[in-house]
């Protein structure tokens, strides 16, 4: 009996398997590009070699890297409710003296 039901169903069936596959991809995908820090990392690495080359001056640095920290703060808690593992510490943006 049970073959026969699969036979019988599957013009159904067939569909909502695949339709579920795809969301599946989709979520792990998604799930994936939110806990991926590589490319902050990567940004942030670039961003502290046009600092030494002198392509961007301080204030720059500083406002890019709070961007990127922020980004990096994303991840991490993304990390955090997926329940994977963190890396490191807590962010933390390095302020000047006038507390920006």
């Amino acid at each position: 009996m049970g073959l026969l039901a699969k036979l019988l169903t599957f013009p159904v069936s067939g569909p909502v398997a695949g339709i579920r596959w795809s969301l599946e991809m989709v979520e792990r995908t998604a799930r994936e590009e939110l806990t991926d820090d590589s490319s902050v990392k990567q940004d942030l690495m670039e961003l502290q070699l046009a600092l030494e080359s002198g392509e961007i001056d301080d204030a720059e640095y500083l406002a890019r890297e709070a961007d990127l920290m922020q980004r990096l703060r994303d991840v991490r808690y993304w990390r955090e409710q997926f329940g994977l593992g963190l890396s490191g510490g807590p962010v933390r943006v390095q302020r000047d003296e006038d507390g920006r």
